[in-house]
């Protein structure tokens, strides 16, 4: 239920920054009688398009997976992870499971929610900073524009208080 209440929240999020920067787009057409002016509301594509579909989405984790296992502040959360292959192939699918349904993709996260899944680490302030500073990283190596990358840093600090201290 909280997995289903969190995904609601990061839909919700996305709705709201992208519903405040639409801007109606206004052609004018002219003819010889008259001049027509046409209102169209251009189709926004949705953050899991704009970070690239599926494939982008598996890149982008990959390389934040990457990226968290070289970051000293983190890396001992991650780590240990690579001992039992299955178990990080599994933990991967989940993050990539967890960002398409929650940037609009329509997959089906079947992970744990976010508290249980940081259960036990106590995550502290400076770990989730340098987590989110690896993942703004990452987006910018696969030429996110920035206004994605705001959308993400939303989102991110959105779930900051599920992840903190757990």
């Amino acid at each position: 239920m909280k997995t289903i209440k969190l995904i609601v929240i990061l839909l919700v999020a996305v709705f709201v920054s992208n519903c405040s920067n639409k801007k109606p787009n206004t052609q004018e057409s002219s003819n010889e009688a008259s001049t027509v002016v046409v209102n169209e509301n251009p189709v926004e594509a949705s953050l899991f398009d704009r970070l690239g579909g599926t494939d982008g989405v598996s890149s982008i984790v990959n390389g934040i997976v990457q990226a968290h296992l070289e970051n000293p502040v983190i890396n001992h959360v991650f780590l240990p992870l690579k001992e039992d292959p299955e178990h990080f192939e599994s933990f991967k699918t989940h993050v990539k499971e967890f960002l398409s349904a929650g940037t609009g993709g329509g997959a089906t996260y079947t992970g744990k929610d976010l508290p249980s899944a940081h259960k036990g680490l106590n995550t502290t302030e400076e770990e989730f900073l340098s987590a989110v500073d690896d993942i703004l990283m990452v987006l910018s190596k696969h030429n996110i524009d920035e206004e994605t990358k705001k959308d993400m840093l939303y989102i991110l600090y959105s779930m900051k208080g599920a992840v903190i201290g757990q």
